[in-house]
């Protein structure tokens, strides 16, 4: 008799915070918060456009380390809903349509490197600083 034993991975931790505090300074803070509160008072009526900002985006199952966080996001086509975090793999792989990154001096490179390489490798359609 032969019995077989099947490797269950441990389920991985996708974490909703990285344990440091929000660092923007008033006006990035603001401009983030400004621009989530009109875009959600604007698509108020729509129950399928999510829209968030500062909040992980796990874009890799399996790859926790595989996120970004974009000041401000927009998702058709997504149930409206309070969110953790925010993963492709759970939302039948549909990306962001719509960022927008308050870029400050201290930002801009990462914003017009790294992230805007990102969010053309992930489909987003319209990217904004």
């Amino acid at each position: 008799m032969t019995t077989s034993f099947k490797y269950v991975a441990p389920d991985l931790e996708y974490p909703s915070s990285d344990g440091l505090p929000m660092a923007e300074s008033d006006a990035a803070r603001d401009y983030l918060i400004y621009g989530v509160e009109a875009l959600s008072l604007h698509f108020q009526n729509h129950s399928d456009v999510y829209i968030s900002g500062n909040l992980f985006i796990y874009y890799e199952q399996g790859n926790p380390k595989a996120v970004v966080a974009p000041d401000v996001f927009v998702v058709f086509g997504v149930e409206k809903k309070k969110c953790p975090s925010y993963k492709l793999w759970e939302e039948n792989y549909k990306a962001p349509d719509f960022v927008l990154e308050v870029t400050s001096k201290s930002t801009v490179s990462e914003d017009q490197g790294t992230k805007k390489g990102l969010y053309a490798y992930l489909g987003i359609k319209e990217y904004f600083q």
